[in-house]
């Protein structure tokens, strides 16, 4: 047996020690997924980097609660309304008496605008006026799935966007820069 200068050397315990020494294959993978799952979490988590200001944001928004209004008008055989204001919009219901507001902390509720908004809307190629609060609403779905022929441009501190209605009751939201 060798002699080293703090005695006796067994190299069979020195080759264990040394191949002990690092990680295994499947150590390293285990902490990659391991990782990998975290990463997916906390971009999960964060979601969307937008905010709620951003123009395109509030208009697609817009848009998916028209289309829920237009479904409404659809299933009660009654048109449904949206009134858009410089401050927000709300939803209407046509009854016998004329337009009704529809009031409620559901998907009918009224909805406010998010930063410093900017608006033009054009109904059928006119131009509305916003800064009047009208009696009643704008935009209009009816029983048969028709929607009022406008485009709403929004811009928010130089971003703009567009959210279009077509008579077939299509919406396109359209960013531009």
């Amino acid at each position: 047996m060798p002699k080293s200068a703090t005695g006796t050397c067994n190299r069979a315990r020195v080759r264990r020690a040394v191949a002990s020494s690092g990680f295994t294959l499947l150590e390293v993978l285990v902490v990659v997924a391991i990782g990998a799952i975290m990463v997916g979490l906390v971009v999960l988590r964060m979601g969307d980097w937008r905010s709620d200001a951003d123009p395109e944001r509030q208009l697609e928004r817009l848009a998916a609660l028209i289309e829920a209004q237009c479904e409404q008008a659809m299933f009660q055989s009654r048109p449904r309304g949206i009134r858009i204001t410089e401050e927000g919009y709300d939803f209407w219901q046509s009854a016998s008496d004329g337009w009704v507001m529809l009031t409620g902390d559901g998907i009918d509720r009224p909805r406010n605008w998010q930063g410093g908004v900017e608006l033009k809307l054009d109904v059928s190629g006119h131009r509305a006026r916003l800064s009047d609060e009208p009696d009643a609403p704008q935009l209009w779905c009816d029983p048969l799935g028709e929607l009022s022929l406008f485009t709403l441009t929004m811009d928010v501190g130089g971003l703009r966007a567009d959210l279009s209605g077509s008579g077939l009751g299509r919406l396109e939201v359209e960013q531009r820069r």
